[in-house]
This record gives structure tokens, C-alpha cells and sequence, in this order.
């Protein structure tokens, strides 16, 4: 059975709930992007942000080649945003958009536009 390709309205109800999320709490948004951010520099899957944020165990976005004090420290940095306070408004975000996935909601994030990852699915 073939997925479904999130389809580019959802793309744009994404954006808005990430752009309401901001509005609604800057600091949670900024620490959302720091870590996203480090995720993407450091070359880690966004679905292993999204396993460790959900507390999902998702052996299949377990980064392989990166050094273990290196991996600790990512962990420690997401850590810190699972410890905010307002986590589960962004949480629901995520749920709420499980049909995108994890790569696209964090490139959204990052103020990719919704037009250029429609149909994308090389991003993981």
C-alpha cells in the first residue's frame, strides 16, 4: 500500500500552526530552531529529532557515523527542549501534522516554503 504525499494545503496549514507556535511562544520557536538547526549541521536524520522529541524509538533514523560524544551532546541540546515548558504545544503541532513528515515540518521551520517540498521525499 503506497503512502499518501502530503499534499500542499497541508504544507500551508503546517506553516501557519509553526508561524501561530512563534507568535504564541518565541522562546520555544527559537530553541525549536537552534536544535533543528544543529540537526541539520551535524547532518542527523530530522526524524531522529522527531523520535527523540516524541519519545518514539525509531531505530532506522539512529544516526550510524556520528561519534558517540558528539550524539550525547545533540541529545542534551534536544533534551533541553523537551524540558521547556510549553513542549506539548509544539508536540501537538507535530501530531497534528504526522502526515508530513518530520523533515518537511523542521524545513518549514527553517522557513523553507511550502512549494518546494511538496512531493519531495529524497529529505530525511
Amino acid at each position: 500500500m503506497a503512502n499518501m504525499l502530503a499534499g500542499l494545503n497541508d504544507l500551508y496549514e503546517a506553516k501557519e500552526d509553526l508561524d501561530a507556535l512563534k507568535q504564541d511562544c518565541p522562546e520555544l520557536s527559537d530553541h525549536l530552531v537552534h536544535v533543528v538547526s544543529l540537526t541539520r549541521q551535524l547532518q542527523i536524520k530530522y526524524g531522529y529529532m522527531g523520535s527523540l522529541l516524541m519519545d518514539e524509538d525509531l531505530p532506522e533514523y539512529k544516526p550510524k557515523f556520528v561519534r558517540g560524544s558528539i550524539l550525547h551532546l545533540y541529545q542534551q541540546e534536544v533534551q533541553k527542549l523537551k524540558d521547556h515548558p510549553r513542549i506539548d504545544e509544539l508536540k501537538s503541532v507535530m501530531r497534528k501534522h504526522r502526515a508530513i513528515s518530520d523533515s518537511k515540518l523542521f524545513l518549514l521551520t527553517l522557513g523553507a516554503k511550502p512549494e518546494l517540498l511538496q512531493g519531495s521525499t529524497i529529505i530525511k
